[in-house]
């Protein structure tokens, strides 16, 4: 495996950690909650590491757009990680815990708009490397 497959990887596994560490400031040690955090955070995140494994594929072989082959996995880990740990610091007052069933479902809007940015974006690394 390659070091950008690592990183999707862990891509992939930070955002449902980082909810599940969010529930648990929020919640307290809660195993239901906390399995089903976990479990609805990953459906964003496996279709986000599926789409850059698929990506990271045609962009090693080309050896041109491996960044931007991570935009789908990376970007929504990492802004929803920050949003977790925010809200399980800061609780919103009139609904505590309602970003653990709303956040998922933008961050899958979030994967999806950026697997086409970042479908685009290789086809133009790749283009830009054989060309040159």
């Amino acid at each position: 495996m390659t070091g950008y497959g690592k990183l999707n990887l862990a891509g992939m596994m930070t955002l449902p950690l980082a909810a599940v560490v969010g529930a648990l400031i929020s919640f307290g040690p809660r195993t239901d909650t906390m399995l089903a955090v976990f479990l609805i955070n990953c459906i964003p995140m496996v279709l986000g590491g599926l789409v850059s494994a698929l990506l990271l594929r045609g962009a090693n072989r080309a050896r041109a757009g491996q960044l931007i082959a991570l935009w789908p996995t990376l970007i929504p880990a990492l802004l929803g990680a920050v949003w977790y740990l925010w809200r399980a610091v800061l609780p919103e007052e009139v609904a505590p815990g309602r970003e653990y069933l709303a956040a998922p479902q933008y961050l899958l809007l979030g994967v999806l708009a950026l697997s086409i940015i970042a479908w685009a974006g290789c086809r133009v690394a790749r283009a830009g490397n054989n060309s040159g």
